[in-house]
């Protein structure tokens, strides 16, 4: 509450007056940085080749600009605090949910199209393609040397360029 009053040029009990506890605030800004987030991806213009779409939905996920780096500092906050508040916890399961029905309808479509290989299960492509943007996010911010910008973007290029070879359209849809 110090560090947010601080950073606000506000006192203590202003911040207190808003947010009576911390799990207040961690919530109200997990909720606006989900919110972001479903902004950016709704921003996304929905156009083939498939490839491509799913590239750029996929890369409003990562820490790749200071904005989406500060608000996936304070996802990487909340995190642990799932583990222990219900409340949170559903929170984040249900946005995680979101996320990955949203990436699964979309594989679903691209099937019907010919752009997403038959023998794939959408759904489970859609948990596969969540976690490792989240793995990819976690180790970015943390600094670890093998993570930098390009090599996420490299790492979830092949991923996707993987997962999509063997669609019957996959060069071209």
């Amino acid at each position: 509450m110090v560090d947010v009053a601080d950073e606000a040029g506000a006192s203590v009990g202003m911040v207190q007056r808003y947010f009576r506890s911390k799990k207040d605030l961690l919530r109200f800004g997990v909720e606006y940085l989900y919110r972001r987030g479903a902004e950016r991806l709704d921003g996304v213009e929905i156009r083939p080749p498939f490839r491509d779409l799913l590239l750029r939905l996929a890369e409003t996920l990562l820490p790749l600009d200071e904005e989406r780096r500060t608000e996936l500092t304070v996802w990487l906050e909340f995190l642990p605090a799932t583990i222990t508040d219900p409340d949170l916890a559903g929170l984040h399961r249900e946005t995680t949910r979101l996320l990955v029905d949203g990436f699964a309808e979309a594989f679903t479509l691209a099937e019907q199209g010919g752009a997403f290989p038959a023998e794939n299960d959408p759904m489970e492509e859609a948990v596969a393609l969540v976690s490792l943007v989240d793995g990819l996010t976690i180790h970015h911010l943390v600094g670890s040397g093998h993570f930098g910008a390009d090599r996420i973007r490299t790492v979830l290029r092949t991923h996707i360029d993987r997962l999509l070879a063997s669609a019957p359209g996959a060069t071209d849809t």
